[in-house]
């Protein structure tokens, strides 16, 4: 649902691509950093996973990389179960920090999608989330989840959103983030020129 994402029907990894790289996150998990936060009102940001760059497995991800016309960044994002991420809009970080406009987000595992939970965005109503994130009144507007077999979203990180992982399991996807503002994509979607 514009102007928050964008599903992509026909961008995404075969099943047993899913699997090999699910293979390859599961030997690697003593490798990825993990980062906590503190409970709020609006939930958990609690026990994310970010796989440093030279585990990510970039040769399994030549099944989409290798069709992608725009630059891009790697990332591979976790949760732990039950986290309800904090609502944020991604900071705007000067190199070498990745760039993180949009990013076009596929799961990977759990690889039953209904087992995959959602990324939801949010409208603020009212409040000062640096000063007093708890005293903002937050409107849930739309999200999009993974049960009807979706493979990639393409999200707007610079509108307020945050992952959603009610599940007792964890939650891991690849994703590649760009500093293309989230229209200029969905252009070269709508224009068939975002990927080969």
């Amino acid at each position: 649902m514009r102007p928050y994402f964008q599903v992509v029907n026909e961008l995404g990894f075969t099943q047993q691509t899913r699997k090999n790289i699910w293979k390859h996150l599961e030997d690697n998990l003593d490798n990825f950093c993990r980062s906590t936060g503190e409970t709020d009102v609006h939930g958990k940001y609690d026990w994310n996973w970010f796989l440093p760059n030279q585990y990510i497995p970039k040769d399994l991800a030549k099944e989409v990389t290798d069709r992608l016309c725009i630059p891009y960044s790697y990332e591979v994002l976790g949760q732990t179960p039950f986290t309800q991420g904090k609502i944020h809009k991604d900071r705007i970080d000067e190199p070498p920090c990745p760039p993180r406009i949009s990013l076009l987000n596929f799961p990977i595992y759990p690889l039953e999608a209904e087992n995959f939970g959602p990324t939801k965005y949010w409208k603020k109503l009212y409040g000062d989330e640096h000063k007093d994130y708890d005293g903002c009144v937050w409107e849930h507007v739309c999200e999009v989840d993974y049960t009807t077999g979706v493979e990639c979203v393409i999200f707007n990180l610079q509108e307020y959103h945050c992952a959603w992982n009610d599940r007792n399991d964890h939650r891991f996807s690849i994703q590649f983030t760009t500093d293309l503002p989230f229209d200029e994509i969905v252009n070269l979607y709508d224009t068939g020129k975002l990927f080969k």
